[in-house]
């Protein structure tokens, strides 16, 4: 276990600043984020540059960009395609967002109601102070379009470091699960080529994470969690697990070109965007595109590139 992470600073990822959740339906996915999250609505249209990098062709799809109320960070963008085909396990790459919630009991009850939402995990309080986190109160759905939605709040403090907290109801989300069976080259990204500390680092076969998800013993599990930003919890995180084959979604060879629905895309905003670009170039083990000025999107005018990390999963950086 690691909590160096807490007194160093992210040199490159600076905040996690969005993600992209592909859906089957729009308007049913809007008024879900509207209604039963309570976020605004800050911009939409139907062109965005992501898409052509994502999908291999220019694209013409709805899009729209949420946040909880007052929140510059954490945000995501709702984009019509397909929902992620259902199996067994837990998705492969991108999945969760965790939301950081001021009244989780309240907006689980609003979640649960919406249409077609799966309960996963019913509130309960997880005791992580072991591994040097806190004690917190969670609950996770899984959506109609195939990713889940996790919301978090704080019972106890972690030493070091404030856990995330918002004045809404439901806020931004301070962290993505990124889940592979490649989790050593995953902690090379993270770790060696993006420089982002380590807010913890263990291994379980069981505890809270165990009993939340109603996993086995037999069920090992390595995860790292690392930050972007500044000192303490930082700007929002990358949460790797490591999970045996067996576990995940079957691997549909998720490459540039194509994308599973569901969690599609995250996007965080980096200093020294032309040092990190040469350091992912320098690798080699990571494909990536040139860097370019974006020209539609939410994110239109910003500097920025794609790449796409352990199980095909994009990652997308953008000037801070």
């Amino acid at each position: 276990m690691s909590r160096a992470g807490v007194n160093e600073i992210s040199p490159y990822l600076q905040t996690l600043k969005a993600t992209w959740i592909e859906v089957g339906d729009i308007d049913s996915a809007l008024d879900f984020f509207l209604h039963a999250m309570e976020y605004d609505l800050l911009d939409e249209g139907d062109q965005a540059s992501e898409f052509s990098e994502l999908f291999g062709h220019e694209a013409s799809r709805p899009w729209a960009l949420l946040s909880g109320p007052g929140e510059r960070t954490g945000q995501v963008v709702i984009f019509a395609g397909n929902a992620r085909a259902k199996h067994p396990g837990f998705p492969r790459g991108w999945d969760s967002i965790e939301v950081v919630t001021s009244e989780l009991d309240e907006a689980a009850r609003r979640i649960k109601a919406f249409p077609g939402v799966v309960e996963v995990i019913a509130p309960f309080n997880a005791d992580f102070s072991e591994q040097n986190s806190n004690v917190h109160r969670s609950a996770c759905w899984l959506m109609p379009w195939g990713n889940h939605v996790m919301l978090t709040q704080a019972v106890s403090q972690p030493d070091g470091r404030d856990f995330p907290s918002t004045a809404a109801s439901v806020g931004r989300t301070f962290e993505m699960h990124l889940r592979t069976t490649e989790y050593e080259r995953g902690r090379h990204l993270l770790l060696d080529i993006l420089q982002m500390p380590r807010l913890m680092d263990v291994e379980l076969t069981s505890g809270p994470f165990h009993v939340g998800w109603g996993l086995s013993d037999d069920h090992l599990i390595r995860m790292v969690f690392c930050k972007s930003g500044g000192l303490g919890t930082g700007g929002g995180a990358i949460e790797l697990q490591g999970h045996p084959e067996e576990k995940l979604h079957p691997s549909v060879g998720t490459t540039r070109g194509s994308t599973p629905g569901g969690t599609a895309l995250v996007t965080f905003t980096c200093n020294e965007l032309d040092a990190v670009h040469s350091r992912i170039t320098a690798d080699g083990g990571f494909e990536c595109t040139e860097i370019h000025i974006m020209n539609s999107g939410p994110f239109v005018g910003k500097r920025s590139f794609m790449m796409w990390c352990v199980e095909g999963a994009p990652l997308q950086l953008i000037d801070a």
